[in-house]
């Protein structure tokens, strides 16, 4: 190899260095905003009341429920195939209206992840925000925190 194919490789080189550290700079600062939406989620409660009244349930991100309450007056205003119908409807209507809400609050990642070539496409063993995002879809755990490393 001459000198001048030298000078090619190393121009290559330097421009894939480039891209990669331009990539892992935007993911490092996107990753930084995931603290944020972390702890929204982790603070998110949604609550859902039964169509009767009867029964409020609260769900976390996780579309998990936390918390029933029955009203004080249900035992005398229904029976208890209604109570537990209206309990039913009440969580089925809570983690419903928690997915939405978590969708809600993760779209700008969704936008993000969509819109950009993923690290570890480019470098293997990279992280993946493709794999970050559907972990926060499906539940309300932190996500791993071993961005920095290179």
């Amino acid at each position: 190899m001459n000198e001048s194919d030298w000078e090619q490789i190393r121009s290559a080189n330097a421009g894939l260095r480039s891209r990669v550290d331009e990539f892992q700079s935007e993911f490092d600062s996107e990753i930084g905003k995931l603290e944020d939406l972390h702890a929204k989620l982790a603070a998110m409660k949604v609550h859902a009341t039964s169509p009767n009244r009867l029964a409020r349930v609260t769900v976390n991100a996780a579309g998990r429920v936390t918390e029933v309450t029955v009203a004080e007056d249900a035992y005398r205003r229904s029976t208890p195939h209604q109570l537990t119908e209206d309990i039913n409807a009440a969580i089925r209507g809570g983690v419903e209206a928690a997915s939405a809400a978590r969708d809600k609050l993760l779209a700008p990642i969704k936008n993000i992840v969509d819109g950009m070539a993923d690290l570890s496409d480019i470098v293997p063993g990279a992280p993946s925000l493709r794999d970050l995002q559907a972990r926060l879809s499906d539940t309300a755990e932190p996500p791993p925190t071993d961005h920095g490393q290179r």
